[in-house]
């Protein structure tokens, strides 16, 4: 199969990534097929993608009769699986991050969709692997990791499951690069694959920050804010929820270092059900619909190059274990699926391995994680050339 087979995309998932996928996929001018469980999930995904459009229309990024003929034409809706995936070339799940019900999702579409048609999940963090252990001819299953809001970030993260075909793969990134996006290759099934793992490690840091107690969250927040950080760290975990918050660092914990395990204070939130934008409570007050941060407060203890180090040792992690093709694509993953001004690998190019060391062992000393040490190119200072 080439790019020019493709005619039509299912989408398993109209939540807030399935219908974004639908969104760009329909644009791009394939014939699109969502479905769901429920009407009422349906109708409101259609709603939001009508709503998208209408902003587009406005900003005069398309026309309107460019919006009537996505929703009109390439834009379909349906309760009934068998007929979403009916000559369906690519099915695309989004459903939630559980992975009993992913391996349920796709038991069933293995049994119903063509046999050549390429099955990919949405997962952020699962095993493509696992998932893909129940369907039928697994070189066609694969990973297809849209950033949210999938309308507005360029990154997609085309990733190889262990039986994943070199041909499933160039289909998906041809197909993202016509839906507009930037795909980047993921070449090792590993928890987090490149951007997620690569935050990771600062997301254990913050969890141990507010067990510690002794900064208050505002504080690391301004100084990030004032560096033109659209969302802070800790703002970032309310908004994406405390309890998927602590769930991915469960998963970490047990996929990779026990040293990821959530703290007392999020599990505590998550106990009381303060989970921050969703509940109106968590880390901040959002009451008022955004977070009630104090820009009085500010903090020289842990600072923006504290977490650029942590972020930087960890992308030399995922070179050396061969999970991206090149630094360059690291850099690229980075980039554009967390909206950076740059990638780890081109901001540490000005940075000097002492200030990296410092930065790190003064972490992992005061926290007791050793999963923030330097690697040996941090220390040596060959991570300004690996890779080239």
């Amino acid at each position: 199969m080439n790019i020019n087979d493709v005619k039509k995309i299912a989408v398993i998932g109209s939540g807030a990534m399935g219908h974004g996928i639908a969104q760009v996929c329909a644009s791009a001018g394939y014939s699109v097929h969502m479905t769901d469980i429920k009407q009422e999930f349906l109708d409101t995904a259609m709603k939001k993608v009508a709503e998208s459009l209408t902003f587009l229309v406005g900003k005069g990024k398309i026309t309107q009769e460019a919006m009537n003929a996505i929703l009109a034409n390439n834009l379909k809706t349906t309760l009934d699986v068998k007929e979403a995936v009916s000559g369906a070339q690519i099915v695309i799940e989004a459903v939630p991050e559980v992975m009993d019900l992913k391996k349920s999702v796709f038991k069933n579409l293995s049994g119903i969709a063509a046999q050549d048609a390429i099955l990919a999940t949405n997962t952020s963090t699962m095993s493509v692997s696992e998932i893909g252990s129940v369907v039928s001819n697994p070189s066609r299953f694969i990973g297809m990791h849209f950033f949210n809001p999938v309308t507005i970030m360029k990154l997609v993260e085309i990733i190889y499951g262990d039986k994943t075909s070199d041909d499933a793969v160039e289909l998906l990134c041809e197909v993202s690069k016509k839906c507009g996006k930037i795909p980047v290759k993921v070449l090792k099934d590993r928890p987090g694959f490149i951007v997620n793992r690569i935050n990771a490690p600062n997301q254990a840091l913050l969890s141990a920050i507010l067990d510690e107690g002794k900064m208050q969250p505002d504080e690391l927040d301004c100084v990030m804010k004032k560096m033109g950080i659209k969302m802070a760290p800790f703002e970032t975990a309310d908004f994406v929820g405390l309890d998927v918050f602590t769930h991915i660092l469960d998963y970490y914990a047990q996929t990779l270092s026990p040293q990821y395990k959530p703290g007392k204070f999020l599990t505590d939130k998550v106990a009381k059900n303060e989970l921050g934008q969703k509940s109106g409570k968590g880390i901040y007050d959002w009451s008022s619909g955004k977070a009630a941060i104090d820009s009085s407060k500010e903090t020289t203890d842990i600072t923006p190059l504290h977490l650029l180090s942590v972020q930087i040792n960890e992308a030399v992690k995922v070179f050396k274990e061969g999970i991206a093709t090149s630094v360059e694509d690291i850099d690229s993953a980075v980039k554009f699926g967390m909206n950076a001004f740059a990638g780890p690998f081109t901001l540490a190019s000005g940075m000097q391995p002492e200030q990296l060391t410092g930065a790190l062992d003064y972490l992992a000393d005061r926290f007791s994680l050793d999963i923030l040490r330097p690697e040996p190119e941090i220390t040596d200072g060959s991570f300004k050339t690996i890779g080239r």
